[in-house]
């Protein structure tokens, strides 16, 4: 026994929420909006109506659209929002209208659901049922993403088959439409500008759905009212997104050769640096080799013999001086240390220091440098 209510939980899941649907779809009201100035009634058809998110946004814009659609539970979620469905077949409902009565029949995702014969006899039939200048619009899973062409299409069941959008637009034509666009859609934001694609881009994020929007003969006027909508270009094609991949991945590669490139001049720079370094080392070497081998420098090899003696002779009378300097100080240390205790013979130098102050200041400054040296009392107070 068959679940009625399958389908639209089916759709409820996957499809995606009414208002993501609605804005959507929005995408042809461009080609709805400046229709509806030639014609006083504004009549249209949706086959295969669903849950009537394309039934709000026509009545929106007072276009007044009936929906058709076999699943009843999918028809009570468009009565529930008091929208003008029926229950019936899409062809025995195309059929059932009069000629050029219509400015508008649309198809959301139903042609992939056709055999190929209903499908040619509904392309048919619209363009019968349509006004002059009218439209027919056939949205379905574009193929031409192969992740959808190869696995989410099969997610319906009913699903008959992928069909590719030059077949689908060839139909139209050779039914007798006027003019005919494939409008690209559902594509990821700001792919056709990323800089960084990968190969999972490539294969799963070219535009999901595409439609046919097909234009039946009409006066002149009609259609140069409709000439911007058709004019302007609709998402990324397989074609396109994969040619900006292989120019990315070329741009790559040619960047890693450059830097590649560049990584060896500094290496070749390095090396010539290098050897240049040894040639100035080994000319540097066979110099002082030179030197030692000139006559110049046998001949004044016994004066740098002397004057290395006489270098050492002057440091070691440098030395034998401070030893000299040290004693001085310790034995004029001891001696002011011995008439510092003798009061008398204290009186006695100082008053003889007296006469030469030169010699006085000069012992006193003796004096305290040693003190410091030795961190101990003055010997002699600042009388000296």
């Amino acid at each position: 026994m068959v679940d009625t209510n399958f389908y639209r939980a089916f759709e409820d899941r996957y499809r995606g929420s009414r208002e993501s649907i609605k804005s959507r779809l929005t995408v042809y009201l461009p080609f709805i909006q400046p229709l509806k100035q030639f014609y006083s009634t504004c009549q249209g058809i949706d086959l295969g109506c669903g849950r009537g998110e394309w039934l709000e946004l026509m009545r929106e814009n007072e276009v007044d659209v009936q929906g058709v659609d076999l699943d009843q539970a999918m028809l009570e979620a468009a009565r529930e929002r008091g929208l003008n469905v029926s229950q019936g077949d899409a062809i025995q409902s195309l059929q059932s209208l009069a000629p050029e009565s219509q400015i508008l029949v649309s198809g959301f995702h139903l042609a992939e659901h056709l055999p190929f014969e209903v499908l040619q006899t509904l392309i048919q039939e619209s363009i019968r049922v349509l006004k002059p200048g009218g439209l027919l619009i056939l949205e379905t899973p574009n193929s031409e993403n192969i992740t959808v062409g190869t696995s989410k299409f099969y997610l319906d069941p009913s699903h008959q088959r992928p069909i590719p959008s030059q077949l689908l637009s060839f139909m139209a034509e050779y039914s007798g439409f006027e003019q005919v666009k494939i409008l690209r859609l559902q594509e990821s934001a700001g792919l056709a500008v990323n800089n960084s694609l990968s190969l999972f881009d490539v294969l799963g994020r070219v535009s999901q759905d595409y439609a046919v929007v097909a234009q039946k003969v009409g006066e002149s006027r009609i259609f140069a009212a409709l000439a911007p909508a058709f004019e302007a270009g609709y998402g990324l094609s397989l074609e396109s997104l994969a040619n900006s991949y292989d120019q990315q991945i070329k741009t790559k590669a040619q960047q890693a050769e450059t830097k590649a490139q560049q990584a060896e001049t500094k290496a070749q720079q390095a090396e010539t640096k290098a050897q240049q370094a040894e040639t100035k080392a080994q000319q540097a070497e066979s110099a002082l080799i030179a030197v030692y081998n000139s006559r110049s420098w046998r001949l004044t090899a016994p004066l740098r013999r002397l004057g290395s003696k006489v270098r050492r002779l002057f440091q070691r009378a440098k030395a034998v001086k401070q030893k000299i300097r040290q004693k001085i100080k310790l034995f004029f240390m001891r001696a002011m240390f011995y008439i510092n205790r003798r009061h008398r013979l204290k009186q006695l130098v100082l008053a003889v220091l007296t006469l030469f102050p030169a010699l006085k200041k000069r012992l006193g400054q003796i004096a305290v440098s040693a003190m410091a040296a030795q961190k101990a009392r003055p010997i002699v107070t600042a009388e000296l």
